[in-house]
């Protein structure tokens, strides 16, 4: 695998919001999948930390995603998009934060090579929030990236869910030690289990050679 390194925002005060963008968090699953080769650093790809593993990597401080998106709430957006699971809480929460109207495409279970045939054309000012696990809402956000000239695209995963209500909130001390994983085994804990414990195995084994692979440019 080659040495290529990932675009870490640490002031997102000083982001160019206006440039094409993909967001995706820096935690456990996405450095597991990147050291397998399903997640590879691109151009307009940037990422925030969440999560104790995407500290210890950045050395930088947490960013829940269900704080990361507020964020993007003082931005004008002809529309918002989302990507992945849908519920009338998600609907109403973004509405009223974004101002602006709200299209959801809900997607079925689908693999990583599947995902091609759902990619929406987009306006140029439209916001992608792509509720799906990782790598799966990387890889759909690569093939948006491929068949639009302006894209703006945040991997929100189950964040979207804890920011409008649909999910309580992490308790502020899990939240603070970087464990909201842990909070969230609450919802679907069998898949969330053997997915955790599968990252978390590809981590323990690998952790040396992911140490020297993983390189992070703090922008």
């Amino acid at each position: 695998m080659k040495s290529r390194s990932f675009n870490l925002i640490s002031n997102f005060e000083k982001f160019n919001i206006r440039s094409n963008f993909i967001f995706s968090a820096l935690n456990l699953a996405f450095i597991a999948y990147y050291f397998l080769g399903l997640i590879k650093p691109s151009n307009n790809l940037y990422l925030w930390c969440d999560g104790i593993f995407g500290k210890v990597h950045s050395k930088k401080k947490k960013i829940p995603g269900s704080k990361f998106i507020t964020f993007f709430f003082n931005y004008k957006f002809s529309k918002i998009i989302v990507m992945g699971n849908y519920s009338k809480k998600q609907n109403q929460y973004l509405k009223k934060k974004f101002n602006t109207k709200v299209n959801f495409i809900k997607l079925p279970i689908v693999k990583g090579n599947n995902l091609k045939k759902f990619v929406p054309k987009l306006d140029n000012n439209s916001l992608v929030l792509i509720t799906l696990p990782t790598p799966k809402q990387e890889i759909l956000a690569k093939e948006i990236k491929k068949n639009n000239k302006n894209f703006k695209i945040i991997c929100i995963g189950g964040g979207l869910s804890i920011a409008s209500g649909e999910i309580k909130q992490c308790p502020k001390i899990l939240q603070s030690l970087g464990l909201e994983f842990v909070w969230r085994l609450n919802t679907d804990p069998l898949r969330r289990i053997k997915r955790l414990s599968l990252t978390l195995l590809i981590y323990i084994l690998n952790a040396h050679k992911i140490k020297k692979k993983l390189k992070i440019n703090i922008i």
